[in-house]
């Protein structure tokens, strides 16, 4: 094959991961536990690949098609999505057409062997490694060598003078809720065209100083910072004459309100290049992930230490909430999404074991992290004699912010509260990781055979769905 058609179908293996058409990948993951599917076409061609799955008109009803075309001067990747709101916010219920599902999971593997070979047999693509652990994302070096084909990798504001700086020690909400207003911000600059900024005593300073960028191999913090997220770094005595300070409605120097407004931002983009867009923001965060001095693997490294590469473990993030307002998020999050409105906050031996015993992982170490503020969870699930054999606490000694995240998100299941900012933000990092199985959608459903069970009433991409997850999307 020549090295044209070699670079053109790398650019769309590119854009498969990190572009606009990340979310059919998703899809296909939600189908593993995710289903009755009323009708799914898949066609396959030589030239042309379709996937469409569709609802009944009553319900939402999601079409996605991927294209690629063989033509080395034409190779493209076109993806389309529409989406019809009703009240009911489940994407999919029990899918049982095990047909069905196995023909899309031959399609699905053809195509992560397409990629493989497109990426494997120029260039020896590896994929990035996080704390020892193997993602389904290429390097930073091996990404750099197709930066040139994703045409929408420019810096925004780049003649613009409008500028959205960020500054002040303080912020709206805890570290979850920082995160998202952090990723927010990219996304609002890039959708607004704005120049963002961030000035070197910022919440947001603190906040990303501590997980990434910062490990001490001799490298420049500020210049990697403001390479990668193409963000200008201003002295908190230096001048902003001559920029056009937004939004023009707040006090730009109050930084609680500018964060609350970076929260509750909710961009316009249809929902896959919206994913598409926040996943590369979090894999070039997670490519420059801290091991000094703050290490970003302490956790791993705590409970599993050498065999931290191999070993198959689940992680429960449990968040309480503060009780009576985490109730309330849930029975908002229930409402859209189908989920049961108190399991997740209680995570129940009962609910942690229909996760975890069909996928065969109950014989496999879990691991939970957690607030505090409800011990009983702990205490439940070290009492219950299936999981609690193999269930590690988050030592105290190894748990901060950082090393539970990475530890869950690179956990091989996941379950978590999607009233939880934090959860969401794992969530969100493991798809932009490449990963399945996560659980923060679940209910207790009659099937009309045997007893109730539990099953996935809302898939991977509902964590950025606005319609379910608003603000926190």
């Amino acid at each position: 094959m020549g090295r044209s058609r070699i670079m053109s179908r790398a650019a769309a293996a590119l854009l498969l991961f990190c572009g606009a058409a990340a979310v059919v990948v998703m899809i296909c993951r939600d189908l593993e536990t995710a289903a009755p599917l009323h009708h799914l076409q898949l066609e396959t061609t030589h030239s042309d690949t379709t996937l469409q799955i569709q609802r009944d008109s009553e319900e939402r009803r999601l079409s996605l098609s991927l294209s690629f075309f063989n033509d080395p001067k034409s190779s493209s990747l076109r993806s389309e999505s529409t989406e019809t709101s009703t009240d009911q916010g489940i994407w999919f219920s029990r899918w049982r057409n095990k047909d069905m599902y196995a023909e899309l999971r031959e399609k699905q593997q053809i195509q992560q062997r397409l990629n493989a070979e497109v990426l494997d047999s120029e260039h020896n693509f590896q994929p990035l490694s996080i704390c020892g652990r193997q993602t389904n994302v290429g390097t930073a070096q091996d990404l750099a060598l197709l930066e040139k084909f994703n045409m929408e990798n420019t810096c925004p504001g780049a003649n613009s003078k409008k500028l959205l700086l960020l500054q002040g020690d303080l912020a709206h909400g805890r570290t979850g809720n920082n995160l998202i207003e952090f990723l927010h911000a990219l996304q609002i600059a890039r959708d607004m065209d704005y120049q963002l900024a961030i000035t070197s005593n910022s919440w947001v300073f603190e906040l990303l100083h501590k997980m990434w960028f910062n490990s001490s191999h001799g490298d420049d913090w500020a210049a990697k910072f403001e390479k990668a997220f193409c963000i200008k770094i201003f002295q908190p005595d230096e001048s902003t004459r001559g920029w056009d300070r937004v939004p023009h409605d707040l006090n730009p120097k109050n930084s609680v309100i500018i964060s609350k407004y970076l929260f509750n931002y909710e961009s316009e983009l249809p929902l896959d290049e919206y994913i598409a867009s926040q996943s590369r923001f979090i894999q070039v965060l997670f490519r420059h992930y801290n091991t000094a001095p703050e290490d970003m693997c302490s956790g791993i490294n705590a409970i599993f230490g050498e065999e931290r590469s191999n070993v198959r473990y689940s992680v429960i993030h449990n968040r309480h909430l503060e009780g009576a307002p985490g109730i309330r998020l849930m029975q908002r999050m229930s409402r859209g999404s189908g989920c049961h409105p108190t399991a997740a906050l209680e995570m129940h031996p009962e609910y942690i074991k229909s996760i975890l015993g069909p996928i065969g992982m109950l014989n496999h170490p879990i691991v939970l992290i957690t607030d505090g503020q409800d011990p009983a969870v702990a205490q439940r699930l070290l009492e219950d004699p299936e999981i609690g054999p193999m269930l590690s606490v988050m030592p105290q000694s190894a748990s901060w912010i950082g090393g539970d995240l990475t530890a869950a998100i690179m956990s091989d299941v996941f379950i978590g509260n999607p009233a939880s900012s934090f959860s969401g933000f794992i969530a969100k990092a493991r798809i932009a990781m490449g990963f399945g199985n996560n659980h923060l959608f679940r209910a207790k459903v009659s099937t009309g055979v045997g007893k109730p069970e539990w099953v996935t009433t809302c898939g991977d991409a509902c964590i950025y769905d606005k319609n379910i997850l608003g603000n926190m999307s």
